[in-house]
């Protein structure tokens, strides 16, 4: 738990603080201008990033939770409690040996929360670092019929945000590259994992890019693109 408030910004936004780190922060939230402009900027570049990854649901989506409600079982009514019986010493033994065996099992889980956690607060950091720099700069193009990729670039911190929106899954040979493009050979701005679709990407080494383009390579990516680019788009 950080003691300056400044530092809580981006987790704010996102719905990661404890009570406690929240009651603070509101606190004083009405009392510093910086944390006052910070969290509207977020919100405003949050709600363009979130137009942008928007998506429909199914027209079926509504039947088709309502057919599984009705045939889902009900949990049934809690039993009234009972006092332990005597001649349940050996099973309480056992359920007690039970219980120790998953509170230390609980507590591998707990610790790999606990990492989860930590990388996703240093994430929503950068996040935050970057929507709200003062020349940040946001970007969308669309790509493949539905798709889009929308950066959010800060020249000063030399990285970018990149989110995607309904980027067709490739083949297990291929991946999405990004690229940063400017009058000199294209340098690698990473790749695309979209099993992390959901999580905005961090990527630096922004330079001089006048642009940011996306093309399809082999699998682990490739040194220069080979093939065109499947959508650029100008970083302002």
């Amino acid at each position: 738990m950080t003691h300056d408030p400044h530092d809580l910004t981006g987790a704010y936004m996102v719905d990661a603080l404890t009570d406690t780190e929240r009651r603070r922060y509101e606190r004083h939230l009405p009392r510093c201008t910086t944390c006052a402009d910070e969290v509207a900027g977020f919100r405003e570049t949050a709600t363009r990033l979130a137009l942008a990854a928007s998506r429909p649901p199914p027209d079926a989506l509504r039947g088709r939770v309502l057919a599984e409600i009705a045939r889902t079982r009900q949990s049934p009514p809690p039993l009234a409690r009972r006092l332990p019986s005597p001649r349940a010493g050996g099973l309480s033994r056992l359920a007690a040996a039970a219980c120790l065996v998953l509170a230390l099992a609980g507590g591998g889980a707990a610790l790999h929360f606990q990492r989860d956690a930590d990388h996703a607060q240093a994430l929503n950091r950068q996040v935050t670092a970057v929507m709200t720099a003062p020349d940040a700069h946001t970007s969308t193009a669309g790509a493949q019929g539905t798709a889009a990729v929308t950066v959010v670039s800060s020249r000063s911190l030399n990285k970018a945000v990149v989110t995607t929106s309904r980027l067709p899954r490739l083949p297990s040979t291929k991946i999405y590259q990004m690229w940063w493009l400017s009058l000199t050979a294209p340098r690698s701005a990473g790749t695309l994992d979209l099993t992390e679709k959901s999580r905005p990407i961090i990527t630096g080494g922004l330079g001089n890019a006048r642009s940011f383009g996306v093309t399809i390579e082999p699998a682990g990516g490739s040194p220069r693109p080979t093939s065109a680019p499947i959508l650029t788009l100008d970083l302002g």
